[in-house]
């Protein structure tokens, strides 16, 4: 017995509060001081969660990596299984990034000269294209559920190289800002 999936209007109506509440959620993290009165222990702890990230990053990456080395040899199962850990892992991904953000300040990038451009330009692309895939993964993937293959392999087309770009390049900026962080 086959599932019932929810309608199209639901799937809409979810991507689309998804995807404005994410950005909302992430710029807030700004604005909001963060925690007082945390212990060194407990400081040492969470900005193991930067490392957390990274590695979350990484791991989406490989599993879209290899998702689409598994569509291209016609494996639909295969991808749709890694597409699925990758959305799981980049959904943690932000948990952990909220959680982290709403606990620490933000640490200042200390490179200076063309190294400062260099981690300026992969941060603003990285934070701008974060934003945009969420909708493009969130429908992509949801069309490739409903078995709506055409609708999904247009938007998939534009997704996967920029969620890719997006996973990677939060690996980069990691391990560009980490030797700034006092842990």
């Amino acid at each position: 017995m086959k599932a019932q999936l929810p309608s199209d209007g639901a799937v809409k109506r979810f991507v689309w509060t998804l995807s404005i509440a994410v950005p909302l959620i992430v710029s807030g993290l700004y604005l909001i001081p963060p925690a007082e009165g945390l212990s060194e222990e407990t400081l040492k702890q969470v900005y193991l969660l930067p490392r957390l990230n990274a590695l979350l990053n990484g791991s989406a990456f490989l599993c879209l990596a290899f998702s689409l080395a598994a569509i291209r040899k016609g494996n639909v199962r295969r991808h749709r299984n890694l597409n699925t850990a990758a959305l799981a892992l980049s959904a943690l991904f932000l948990i952990s990034y909220v959680a982290f953000h709403m606990l620490t300040d933000s640490t200042k990038f200390g490179g200076e000269g063309a190294i400062r451009w260099v981690y300026l330009t992969i941060l603003l692309s990285h934070i701008l294209l974060s934003a945009i895939i969420v909708p493009l993964a969130l429908f992509s993937y949801a069309r490739g559920l409903a078995g709506d293959i055409t609708r999904h392999r247009r938007i998939a087309r534009i997704t996967m190289p920029m969620w890719l770009y997006v996973t990677a390049t939060g690996v980069i900026v990691f391990w560009m800002i980490s030797p700034y962080y006092p842990y």
